[in-house]
């Protein structure tokens, strides 16, 4: 038996594949992070504030486009949201 590890995207697709004995075959924390970092901008629109449009949506109050925001209906506007 090989043992493998497999970093997943939404919807069970494979990223990428480790296999591998012991240390040189298996992946180091640092690889995990650095996949699921790449993974995760894939697939949040939020994930790059430099977005154009998104801080100004932010700043406008237009919570719609963060992820976990329409979650929180009852939460007043983040301070920085809020218009001076």
């Amino acid at each position: 038996m090989i043992p493998h590890t497999l970093v997943l995207k939404p919807g069970l697709v494979i990223y990428r594949i480790y296999n591998g004995y012991w240390f040189w075959g298996r992946p180091s924390v640092i690889d995990l992070w650095h996949d699921l970092r790449t993974v995760t901008s894939e697939i949040r629109p939020d994930w790059d504030l430099s977005t154009p449009g998104l801080r100004e949506a932010w700043n406008a109050g237009d919570l719609s486009r963060f992820h976990g925001w329409e979650k929180h209906a009852g939460v007043e506007t983040p301070p920085s949201a809020q218009k001076k």
